[in-house]
């Protein structure tokens, strides 16, 4: 221990971020007194090294915000009053009782997510299915299709050790902004880079990365599958396959390969707007220069075709040699990491009752259920404004008569709840964290600030909640008797809660390389391009192309349309999802980035004001030009939202084509300039959600 004074100790605590986040950092709490006065990165985690994020960084300033919710809540009218515990607990078990004699366990609505995801959090599930079940929102707004894509293919979705990329040729990074959503991978690109790697980007829209790359692909939004079909071609009819792999390894090559015939050059390159010389370019890297590592993002499976594009790329990979192999892989996600961890010891959810609503499209499955919804407890989730169409998901939720939130902040849904309970922060808990989505390395969450206000742990909450019903024998556990039966798998290799509170970060037993021993997980043990589980669960046996419904423009002609721009509300730079950098106080109104060709098509000017519409609503925003990505597309940030009003205000109910997924990326939109008296009552349309 240091001191920066004679009375005024100083100490550092190791702990770990929770964000819903590729990195899952490790972070280092400096602590005066009792107050946390700085957070930084961790130097001794083996991933992220001691950088932490602006987003890790602000975790600070939502412990000590003074919007943050200290007391329980219950709604009276229009305000809210200030209660004990006990009374809400009392009232909100009281509800529950009443609705599972009057309508059954499946009346009661658990709509939650990963916006904190440590491991405790499956405490919250526990509760909902010791009451013999419930109604639970499933799937994913971001990555589902892609991880359902992986399963066909190669059984899972796995990745290579990140410091593998040093044994790449090229790293393609497709759909993935690295510098956004998964910063500490910057570092490793960068070293692969200095040692004579090349980078290439495929994303319609430019990001920081673009710049160091060797080559920036800018496909029309949603064509990805396309393009990688039209590469996958060239590499046949030149003959750049692997044939050991394709003879030895795989099953099915003979139905994917005809497909590819309707994928002629003239084709791709009209359907994508990638030039000629680009398609050539990726195809002679994927055929003749590798190893070639490919790094998949979340944002090309927002698509009707999406998880079909996912499988489009596997193939491309694995045809040409690049799978199993160092340097190589199809690198989206790192579901073995799960396999090691036992969350179903917690969530006791085998025997329970469940019925299952979709994320995207709960709003209308709550309107139309029968038994009704009665009851809804919104955890770790806000959904009003990251599910798409939130007019319709706002609509749903009033409709339901009793709501209860578990939240630090009024969020937009929050404020939507009969009552909001506070839950504490990351730095005031114990836990532990882990991610499926990149590397295989758990850490320790301790403690590191006293608990603000009237705060609780939400596993205190529901273990409280547990003892009013008569079950809280089988939620009130040391919490220590939890994180021991979640690491029980991995007990055998040395990795167990004393070591993990003592070294901070362990990593968990999960090889380097992925299916470098050619294993896979398939029903053939092989990979698969003709997918029979694929073709049990409905879908085509092989990688197919499907456009995007929502096209702007008719491919190869000139026809003007309603709509004619892609709109692309993607991951926030500065936010993580709705967690907005600047609450409370979020500016109205938001800012939309476009091309200078629509620019000059709409007469819009930099920094002024548009209206930016389509058929389900309309939004005034900020202009920023840019001749970054593709000309026809409008990019906006996602975790923007003020007062009613969010960008999902526009984004549509559709669903991807594999997995449980929203396809809120098959947006398309019209803008234009709006005077300043307009934009007045434009920016107070924002609020009250007016539509045109």
């Amino acid at each position: 221990m240091t001191r920066n004074d004679d009375s005024s100790p100083v100490r550092y605590v190791k702990t770990g971020c929770p964000l819903d986040c590729w990195d899952t950092c490790g972070i280092v709490a400096q602590i005066d007194g009792n107050t946390v006065t700085r957070l930084q990165g961790d130097k001794d985690h083996p991933i992220t090294a001691g950088f932490l994020c602006s987003r890790g960084r602000r975790l600070r300033d939502r412990l000590y915000s003074q919007a943050r919710i200290q007391t329980p809540l219950k709604r009276k009218g229009d305000s809210w009053q200030p209660v004990s515990w006990d009374q809400a607990l009392d009232e909100i078990a009281y509800h529950v009782t009443s609705v599972l004699r009057s309508d059954g366990h499946h009346s009661i609505l658990h709509a939650f997510d990963y916006g904190s995801g440590t491991i405790l959090k499956n405490l919250n599930q526990r509760f909902f299915y010791q009451l013999g079940g419930c109604t639970e929102t499933v799937g994913s707004l971001c990555w589902d299709a892609g991880i359902t894509a992986a399963r066909y293919d190669f059984g899972q979705a796995k990745s290579h050790h990140p410091e593998d990329l040093m044994n790449a040729r090229t790293v393609v990074v497709w759909g993935r902004n690295v510098s956004v959503t998964n910063i500490h991978m910057i570092p490793f690109l960068r070293r692969a880079a200095e040692a004579g790697t090349e980078i290439v980007v495929v994303n319609p829209i430019a990001n920081d990365f673009s710049d160091h790359a060797a080559e920036h692909i800018a496909p029309r939004p949603g064509t990805d599958g396309a393009l990688a079909l039209g590469v996958l071609r060239i590499c046949r009819d030149n003959g750049w396959l692997n044939k050991r792999f394709v003879t030895e390894q795989s099953v099915g090559w003979d139905e994917l390969s005809p497909l590819l015939d309707a994928f002629s050059l003239d084709f791709v390159t009209a359907e994508t707007d990638v030039s000629e010389q680009q398609i050539l370019n990726l195809a002679r890297r994927y055929g003749t220069e590798g190893p070639v590592a490919t790094l998949l993002g979340p944002g090309m499976q927002r698509y009707p075709g999406g998880g079909n594009a996912i499988r489009a790329i596997d193939a491309l990979a694995a045809a040409t040699g690049n799978v199993g192999v160092r340097g190589g892989g199809v690198q989206y996600a790192e579901r073995e990491v799960a396999d090691w961890i036992d969350q179903e010891s917690i969530q006791g959810r085998k025997h329970a009752d469940v019925r299952e609503f979709t994320r995207g499209e709960q709003a209308d499955q709550i309107l139309a259920a029968t038994p009704p919804i009665k009851m809804l407890f919104v955890t770790r989730t806000n959904p009003i404004t990251q599910v798409p169409n939130s007019s319709r998901l706002r609509e749903a939720y009033s409709r339901i008569p009793v709501k209860v939130g578990v939240d630090q902040f009024l969020t937009e849904t929050a404020k939507m709840m009969d009552y909001v309970l506070p839950c504490t922060h990351v730095l005031e808990d114990e836990d532990f964290i882990f991610s499926t989505m990149w590397h295989p390395y758990i850490t320790y969450i301790c403690p590191a600030a006293a608990i603000q206000g009237d705060a609780k742990p939400e596993w205190w909450i529901f273990g409280q909640l547990a003892n009013r019903l008569g079950f809280g024998d089988q939620m009130n556990q040391p919490i220590h008797a939890w994180m021991e039966r979640a690491l029980a798998p991995c007990e055998p290799y040395g990795v167990t809660l004393e070591r993990l509170m003592r070294e901070g970060t362990v990593r968990l037993p999960v090889p380097r390389i992925a299916w470098e021993n050619g294993d896979f997980k398939t029903s053939s043990g092989r990979f698969e391009f003709a997918s029979d589980t694929a073709e049990r669960e409905g879908r085509s046996r092989t990688a197919i192309y499907i456009p995007p419904s929502n096209r702007g423009r008719i491919v190869g002609k000139a026809e003007p349309t309603e709509y004619p721009y892609a709109l692309l509300t993607i991951h926030p730079r500065f936010s993580e999802n709705s967690q907005h950098k600047d609450l409370p106080h979020i500016p109205n109104p938001p800012t939309a980035i476009v091309s200078t060709k629509i620019a000059r098509d709409t007469g819009i000017k930099d920094g002024s004001y548009a209206r930016l519409w389509n058929e389900q609503g309309s939004l005034v925003v900020r202009v920023q030009i840019s001749d970054r990505g593709h000309p026809d597309t409008i990019v906006m940030e996602s975790g923007w939202w003020h007062n009613g009003s969010n960008v999902n205000q526009l984004t549509p109910t559709r669903s991807a084509d594999l997995g449980t997924q929203t396809a809120q990326y098959d947006c398309s939109c019209a803008i234009a300039p709006v005077s300043r008296f307009e934009t007045v009552q434009a920016t107070t349309a924002n609020e009250s959600q007016e539509n045109l």
